[in-house]
């Protein structure tokens, strides 16, 4: 077992123990997928984003040519994934 003990000198030891710390908390395996600053949008602004009308946004999802997240009635685009699949396919 490690000695979880140390005496620090100074500010700047006790800095890098607490960054190997920090460090030691994150998990080495499949970094984190959530991205706190993703963009979702509705219907409406991710139609006023690609410059479409409503109905065309409505029948992209349809068709599944654009990726979206419904639950119940709400309906959210991300505004990567958006990006992504109008970068990926012709219209």
């Amino acid at each position: 077992m490690e000695n979880i003990f140390m005496i620090i000198k100074d500010k700047t030891e006790f800095f890098e123990a607490l960054n190997e710390w920090e460090a030691s908390k994150i998990p080495s395996g499949k970094p984190e997928t959530k991205d706190p600053d993703e963009l979702y949008l509705s219907q409406r602004e991710a139609a006023r984003f690609l410059r479409v009308s409503l109905p065309t946004l409505i029948s992209w999802k349809k068709a599944r040519k654009i990726p979206f997240y419904q639950h119940g009635r709400k309906v959210l685009f991300k505004k990567s994934e958006v990006l992504e699949a109008m970068k990926n396919s012709v219209m």
